[in-house]
């Protein structure tokens, strides 16, 4: 099945027509992706600050990484969900953006570097000084999740 088929079917969809002429699906839906990038960005950015030496060093880094993680999940569920009924109204228009092409590559990116290496980097150091050993994994970090949320909001203003 070739993309302008899934596109029409969007298209053609009376479910999604009745979010696509409502006049607050959308900004509510938009709301709820906002308060997920919100979550997932704020959580995100409390632990890579965290292990880079910069604040809340008086937190233990095992209960941060928990709060964080559990935190950032929710909000990374919340975004990609709201996300997804952002796009079904429109799928061809975002599609041929290029700032929403590269935040969809820039997303697995981030997810999978945070649930995976990072994760499995700041398990297994969680007692030694990880904010001087290991730098680069929470500048990358939030390098990836910044050029996410940089790519979104250039969706509308950069196409």
């Amino acid at each position: 099945m070739n993309l302008d088929r899934i596109w029409q079917m969007s298209y053609d969809s009376k479910t999604i027509d009745i979010l696509r002429n409502s006049a607050l699906g959308i900004p509510v839906i938009q709301s709820l992706h906002l308060i997920g990038i919100t979550l997932l960005l704020g959580s995100m950015v409390a632990l890579n600050l965290r292990l880079l030496g910069i604040g809340l060093t008086e937190i233990n880094l095992p209960s941060l990484f928990r709060q964080a993680f559990r935190w950032g999940t929710a909000g990374l569920l919340i975004a990609v969900v709201s996300g997804f009924l952002v796009f079904l109204p429109d799928p061809a228009r975002y599609a041929a953006n290029h700032s929403f092409q590269f935040k969809m590559i820039m997303l697995p990116l981030a997810a999978l570097l945070q649930y995976t290496l990072f994760r499995r980097v700041i398990v297994k150091h969680v007692g030694a000084d990880v904010n001087r050993r290991f730098v680069l994994m929470p500048v990358l970090s939030l390098t990836l999740w910044f050029s996410v949320g940089w790519a979104g909001r250039a969706i509308a203003f950069l196409g």
